[in-house]
């Protein structure tokens, strides 16, 4: 059974993303103060499709990487004090963000849903400039084909780095887990 890819009106659809899944992220950081922590090392600040929660985003890594509480007052001070509150929506936007987010308890999955559609836009990215490249009839055949592999490497790699697991998570699983059945 063979597959077929839909390639029809492509130009019309918007790039792969989840606003709800960015906006859990980002209330579910502020709600919970371990939220930064379990996805921290996977969750890459471009990976955001809208800017302004990228840039909560990198107010809460900040902090967090300082030994900071990640909650709403402290993300909106942060911003404020370096001239992003106005460009992200104000107070009302992380006001809204929190109130929105129930708990952070599937963070994880979201941080991935998030991830795999940031990945996708690199893809589309990757695909256009590839074409670009064959069209570029001047080159070299053998160098162009070594650009288009390498964008396709690039992507891949990457995805392949977020399947690894930080050994401060992988010892907390080995040390937390019973190892005898019941005891």
């Amino acid at each position: 059974m063979t597959h077929e890819l839909n390639f029809t009106s492509q130009q019309d659809r918007l790039p792969p993303q989840s606003i709800e899944a960015e906006e859990a992220i980002l209330g579910g950081i502020m709600l919970d103060p371990a939220a930064m922590s379990r996805i921290s090392d996977r969750l890459l600040p471009d990976a955001f499709y809208i800017n302004g929660h990228k840039d909560i985003y990198q107010a809460a890594q900040r902090l967090y990487s300082q030994g900071l509480p990640t909650d709403l007052l402290c993300i909106t001070n942060w911003l404020s004090d370096n001239g992003l509150l106005f460009r992200i929506g104000g107070r009302n936007k992380l006001a809204t963000l929190v109130d929105r987010t129930v708990t952070a308890v599937n963070i994880d999955a979201l941080a991935d849903l998030v991830m795999e559609k940031y990945q996708r836009r690199q893809l589309i990215k990757a695909g256009t400039e590839i074409v670009q490249l064959g069209y570029a009839t001047e080159a070299e055949f053998t160098n162009v084909l070594d650009q288009a592999e390498q964008k396709v490497y690039t992507i891949a790699s990457e995805q392949n780095k977020n399947d690894l697991v930080h050994i401060s998570h992988a010892l907390a699983n080995t040390f937390t887990k019973p190892r005898w059945g019941g005891v």
